[in-house]
């Protein structure tokens, strides 16, 4: 079996947009010279509600239930963000 990824990483806990565009992908650690980039990503906003997204700096998605995921054979996340304000969500990702 090949081995695909290095780590996981996630929302400590509950976690808000704020004011709205809201990069839910950290930075890197310092000693890294690329992105975080994700093979499998999850994304879900526990009152199941409408939001809007940008996915890798494209064009701003509509959640319609707010989740989202991808499987490892789907291109990599290396940019997430929550463009809607004051949106409570969850986030998981293996890199």
């Amino acid at each position: 079996m090949i081995r695909l990824g290095s780590g996981y990483l996630g929302s400590p806990s509950l976690m808000n947009s704020g004011e709205g565009s809201f990069q839910v992908i950290p930075n890197p650690p310092e000693n890294w010279s690329m992105k975080y980039n994700f093979y499998k990503f999850e994304f879900a906003c526990p009152n199941i509600q409408e939001v809007t997204v940008k996915i890798n700096e494209g064009e701003p998605i509509c959640l319609g239930n707010g989740y989202f995921a991808t499987e490892y054979y789907d291109a990599p996340i290396w940019s997430f963000v929550v463009v809607d304000p004051d949106v409570d969500f969850y986030w998981y990702g293996a890199y």
